[in-house]
């Protein structure tokens, strides 16, 4: 229901898209070009730094792509000089793990496991710089000291409770954008402010978040069920309730439990006129609902569902109406006569008493262990794998299980077992995570105002992966094939050499090559260590450092240099740029 929606004030969201008595139609999650090789997505990275620096020498010169696999931020004790071919190199984390990175993750997780004991998988140390690469949107000075000081299984058991952390960086994002405290109803009074900004405004206050707050492992999760329970931000049709929704719902339940989750999305006004609960009717009964909450939001495409299923589910979950900005459940509209869908049956027999019923049928389905199974590949993709490892699956939905769809123990699991401890390299950070990881590692701070951050929010949106921007039902992809692309990848890289030099977005703070360094080496050399610690949390490779050397040899730059001058902050800047295009910061 859109009465009254008024015409978006900024032209580059979404235009408004009609959702009346049809079905969605969901194309392929690809948002940008396909088919192209880890090395070609970084390639077109290195091509943006030097287009940027105005040099030819990039990173991946010479084969050194292969440092991507072998050399990690989660390897500092085993990189200190040569990276090794990365079809037979076998690295060893700061948690004594072996990592063969020519294997696959399925293979180098089986090796991890084998002969390994129930008892002693309980025993893995979690590797602070993997979990830090993979918990959070990337390093910042804070949280290499938080882990340092707390230690890696003491840091995670403080990320999995985050009502106990203090956050006065993501308080203040909170501040810039006080529309997100709305009512349904204050939103729809305030029609002046523009209702296309309010949703603009979630989605800036979702990536400044992500930047700043100290609850970092939360927001990360707040991402993941924003996609795994995804309604298109912006939105014409949810133009008034898509702030409340992420707060509502989203961010209310994104650590407690999946059936919270499901429960509080399934007759949200935004879940009702985003997938036509609200239109649905016990004698016209609308399936948008009914099919992706078998799907997508429960037991999986492959979950064993019939067409019957999905027609039987619609019927019991009708009743629902948003109109003029009010929710209600009308029993009128409900469908009422015995259900049998997916293996839940109920005589439903009194209309009164149908949304008791359908909090039956939705407790039996996200308790269901096909429901298990689909979360727990889910996690274990965005966490570990592209591929994830049977084995993980397997262990992960059991807790699931065990714990009656609680989150917490589920990561706990996934963060501890020797499947996660083997991952090294094999994620690849998606535009947003990206940036955000960028900014954080350089030292980027909020500005006062709330335009700093819908800047940010335009850099990530013109790659291709505007936060909460998906516009189907499905949410963004979380594997790397779906994102190699060189246009976004330019995008990325062009918008990380403005951070470096201090250019843009200028209303955050920035530190610039002048205060990027805490001490200025004066000697090339001395910068490209400095740099590779800040970047990478460790000493650069042989191959990092040979192509970094290989760039500023290009530029003219000198090999040593006066504290304060150009050449010395030029040095910083483009090695800073170069580094931030290097597969040891494109992957974790």
């Amino acid at each position: 229901m859109a009465d009254g929606f008024p015409p978006p004030r900024k032209s580059s969201g979404p235009s408004p898209e009609a959702t009346t008595g049809t079905r969605r139609s969901r194309r392929e999650n690809r948002p940008i070009a396909t088919g192209l090789s880890r090395r070609s997505l970084v390639v077109s990275g290195a091509s943006a730094v030097a287009a940027a620096g105005g040099t030819g020498y990039l990173l991946l010169r010479g084969g050194s792509a292969e440092v991507g696999a072998a050399t990690l931020t989660t390897q500092k004790a085993a990189e200190s000089g040569t990276a090794a071919s990365a079809g037979a190199a076998a690295t060893t984390s700061s948690s004594g793990a072996a990592t063969t990175t020519g294997a696959s993750p399925a293979a180098r997780a089986t090796t991890a496991g084998a002969g390994t004991t129930t008892a002693a998988a309980k025993k893995i140390k979690v590797d602070p710089d993997l979990l830090i690469g993979r918990a959070t949107y990337g390093r910042t000075a804070a949280s290499d000291r938080s882990i340092d000081r707390l230690g890696a299984s003491a840091w995670l058991e403080r990320q999995l409770r985050p009502a106990r952390i203090k956050d006065p960086k993501g308080l203040a994002v909170d501040a810039q954008f006080p529309d997100m405290k709305w009512s349904i109803a204050q939103t729809r009074a305030n029609l002046k402010v523009g209702a296309w900004d309010v949703m603009q405004d979630t989605c800036a206050n979702h990536l400044g978040r992500a930047l700043f707050s100290s609850r970092e492992l939360y927001e990360v999760m707040v991402d993941f069920w924003s996609n795994h329970l995804n309604i298109a931000c912006p939105g014409g049709d949810v133009w008034d309730t898509r702030h409340r929704y992420q707060r509502d719902v989203i961010r209310k339940h994104a650590m407690t439990s999946f059936e919270n989750l499901l429960l509080a999305s399934a007759f949200h006004p935004s879940m009702l006129v985003f997938l036509n609960g609200a239109q649905s009717t016990g004698q016209a009964p609308n399936e948008n609902y009914a099919r992706e909450v078998l799907e997508l939001h429960t037991v999986g495409v492959n979950g064993g569902y019939t067409e019957k299923d999905i027609q039987r589910s619609a019927l019991l979950l009708t009743g629902w109406t948003f109109d003029e900005g009010r929710r209600a459940y009308d029993k009128s509209r409900h469908y009422t006569g015995r259900i049998k869908a997916f293996g839940f049956a109920n005589a439903n027999s009194d209309a009164s008493k149908g949304p008791a019923v359908q909090q039956k049928y939705l407790k039996y389905l996200a308790n269901h262990p096909k429901t298990a199974r689909n979360i727990a590949t889910k996690l274990a993709r965005h966490f570990v794998s592209d591929t994830p490892p049977a084995s993980l699956v397997t262990k992960l939905a059991r807790v699931y299980t065990r714990n009656d769809t609680a989150i917490v123990p589920v990561l706990r699991a996934l963060f501890t077992s020797p499947e996660f401890a083997a991952s090294s390299g094999d994620k690849i950070r998606r535009p947003m995570e990206q940036v955000v990881a960028s900014a954080r590692v350089l030292g980027v701070r909020n500005g006062s105002s709330a335009k700093a951050l819908m800047d940010m929010y335009y850099i990530v949106k013109d790659a291709g992966h505007g936060p909460l921007g998906w516009t189907m039902p499905n949410g963004y992809a979380d594997t790397a094939d779906s994102w190699q692309s060189p246009a976004g990848a330019l995008q990325v890289f062009n918008s990380t050499t403005a951070m470096v030099h201090g250019w843009w977005p200028s209303k955050m703070v920035l530190p610039g090559p002048e205060k990027l360094l805490s001490t200025k080496p004066t000697t090339r050399a001395g910068v490209i260590t400095a740099v590779g610690k800040k970047v990478f949390g460790r000493t650069p490779g042989r191959r990092e450092r040979s192509a970094a050397n290989q760039l500023l040899a290009g530029t003219k730059l000198p090999t040593s240099f006066t504290t304060g001058s150009w050449e010395q902050h030029e040095t910083i800047a483009l090695t800073t740029t170069l580094f931030l295009a290097a597969p040891a910061h494109l992957s974790v």
